[in-house]
């Protein structure tokens, strides 16, 4: 599977809900501002995706704001490294987000890496030194050179509506996941679905069948969202770590890696990294007697 296709299935389920969600609400509001709701939202789309407004978007959108001077100059050392390797400005614009403490950076749209204030903590205490900190960020940086992210600020405002939904969801599913038995039936919730499925049919009418495949579908889609989401997130990874590899940052990434928790994912994409340093050996001529 490719990565196109790994972040259409990671996007499409959210993008078809919020379409939904809105096409669902747009009937009950004035025509005017129906009208200004979906057009709005379809100009302001297409705008995000040519890389229009992308500043305003992070702040509204990522809530990652632009750095103060005194974080300017505590980056600038990394930010040196990262434009002697073509992965710093004009091609990315940092921003910070407060209260992520953290040592990360993430990417999204045309030009935007987001750092987290904490990784801007570990440089100013020495904890983190700058080369680690330029290769933690030209992971992000090398995403937006890929273009792997370009549509990301665009889908996340497209995605508003699933977004609020399921937020609400997900702080329902914590409050009754306090009560007896209910972690059990979210777990056999494929029997609901089976069976929802199962009574729309044997009905036999239109709307039955409709509904019961509806039913059966969010159910489906709650055991595949997951695993698509995860993939898309690993296949990020790996595209990150490649183009840090061809920029010739690997080797500080893999020092900044071998300083967290050791999980199997952190082993494996560190053994991808040292083994990316490892020269090629030249084949060994057999001399015939």
């Amino acid at each position: 599977m490719n990565n196109s296709t790994t972040k259409t299935l990671a996007t499409a389920p959210a993008v078809v809900i919020s379409t939904w969600l809105v096409m669902m609400v747009g009937p009950f509001l004035p025509a005017l501002a129906a009208w200004a709701l979906i057009l709005g939202g379809l100009l302001t789309m297409g705008l995000l995706l040519l890389g229009v407004g992308e500043s305003l978007a992070a702040r509204v959108l990522l809530r990652a704001r632009r750095p103060t001077a005194a974080e300017d100059a505590t980056l600038g050392p990394a930010v040196a490294i990262l434009c002697q390797h073509q992965l710093g400005p004009p091609l990315v614009e940092l921003r910070i987000r407060d209260g992520i403490y953290a040592i990360s950076a993430g990417a999204a749209g045309h030009r935007t890496v987001v750092v987290s204030d904490g990784l801007i903590a570990a440089i100013r205490e020495g904890v983190l030194p700058a080369e680690q900190a330029a290769a933690v960020i030209g992971h992000s940086s090398g995403l937006i050179r890929s273009g792997a992210v370009r549509s990301d600020l665009a889908l996340s405002f497209w995605t508003l509506p699933w977004q609020v939904v399921a937020g609400f969801a997900l702080g329902v599913g914590r409050f009754f996941a306090r009560l007896p038995f209910v972690s059990l039936l979210w777990r056999g919730r494929f029997i609901v679905g089976a069976v929802a499925l199962a009574q729309g049919v044997a009905a036999g009418t239109p709307a039955t069948i409709a509904s019961g495949i509806i039913g059966a579908s969010v159910i489906a889609l709650s055991y595949a969202m997951p695993r698509w989401e995860s993939r898309w997130q690993a296949a990020l990874v790996s595209i990150g770590d490649t183009q840090v590899t061809h920029a010739g940052l690997d080797g500080p990434l893999n020092e900044f890696l071998g300083r967290c928790p050791q999980t199997p994912a952190t082993a494996e994409r560190r053994h991808h990294l040292t083994r990316s340093r490892q020269p090629a050996t030249a084949p060994r001529l057999a001399v015939l007697t």
